[in-house]
């Protein structure tokens, strides 16, 4: 595993042994969201999807069901945040747990971009 992911991973397992329902929940959203995005814009770009190398990944994360459940965990976000008893307090945390997991997205992509490995070997 990357440093990035093992990092990401760290993060996610933290957030769902420490934080709230509604952190966690912020915290998860990112994932769900990029990959859905990732896949629609390759789906668009790509030529001829039967023949691409990642064409199942691509139609996988394209697919409007999965843009549907993408919707959904939205809506949950949303909802949780509306509903939270603790008010603005809790909902400064879901923030900072969706910003914190969507930077994560963004150095997993990177770093797979850039084949990026410990800097020391595992």
């Amino acid at each position: 595993m990357s440093a990035t992911c093992q990092a990401y991973t760290d993060f996610i397992l933290a957030t769902a042994a420490t934080g709230s329902y509604a952190t966690l929940v912020a915290a998860l959203l990112p994932c769900h969201w990029v990959y859905q995005d990732v896949g629609a814009r390759l789906c668009g770009a790509v030529e001829n999807i039967d023949e691409h190398p990642y064409g199942d990944w691509i139609a996988a994360y394209a697919d409007p069901e999965f843009a549907a459940v993408v919707d959904q965990a939205r809506q949950i976000a949303n909802t949780t945040a509306e509903s939270e008893s603790e008010g603005a307090a809790v909902r400064e945390q879901m923030l900072s747990a969706f910003v914190q997991a969507s930077r994560y997205e963004w150095m997993f992509w990177d770093a797979a971009l850039h084949d990026s490995r410990w800097p020391i070997p595992t």
